[in-house]
């Protein structure tokens, strides 16, 4: 039996962690990259990711709905006791940055995928920056760094929406034109946001 000096700090943690399921009862994106990811990229994906979801209803498949606002966090920040209703994970391989990298041989593949496993498409998404980086150089080469850098990060955004819609419909289907098609032009893959969004998000 709990006297009355424990059983207010107990009422008032109780509470704290009821605000928090509520807070965090959304989806949760969570990324993981390698080492060799410049820690300065991460506002900026997760601001274009935001723009990218708010602006591109007209991109999504018909009876599609993708979580507007999602919770955007690291793998290494510390997440025990928050729970989430949804968890997608997002891998990120590569440096993540557009770099001529001439003396790096062409790979083939796709620039991101996701994981079926027993008929069941699971919110594990692969995002492969070294094939992007590759798709984008033409595009490009013109750019300054800082427009090289929200180029990837576009295109990064618009990979997650693509897998996402996926692990949404469960279907592996893809679309004849809008960010579902097989594949994207790098044009595509770097235009933003239909209402504009990207210039806040660039700020």
């Amino acid at each position: 039996m709990y006297g009355p000096a424990l059983l207010l700090p107990l009422l008032m943690v109780w509470n704290w962690a009821v605000a928090l399921y509520a807070e965090q009862s959304g989806t949760a994106i969570v990324f993981n990259a390698q080492p060799q990811v410049s820690e300065d990229m991460w506002p900026s994906l997760f601001q274009i990711v935001r723009a990218d979801l708010a602006g591109g209803d007209s991109e999504l498949a018909k009876g599609v709905a993708l979580d507007k606002d999602p919770i955007l966090v690291r793998g290494n920040e510390d997440l025990r006791g928050v729970t989430f209703s949804h968890i997608i994970s997002v891998k990120l391989l590569g440096r993540c940055d557009v770099l001529p990298q001439t003396d790096h041989p062409e790979v083939t593949g796709p620039l991101g995928w996701v994981l079926l496993v027993s008929g069941k498409i699971q919110p594990y998404v692969s995002i492969d920056c070294t094939r992007i980086a590759q798709v984008l150089r033409p595009a490009a080469a013109g750019l300054n760094k800082e427009d090289r850098r929200y180029a990837m990060m576009q295109a990064i955004a618009h990979v997650l929406i693509h897998e996402w819609i996926h692990i949404a419909t469960q279907s592996d289907a893809h679309g004849r034109r809008g960010i579902m098609q097989a594949y994207l032009s790098a044009n595509q893959l770097i235009a933003g946001p239909k209402n504009g969004d990207l210039q806040t998000a660039k700020r």
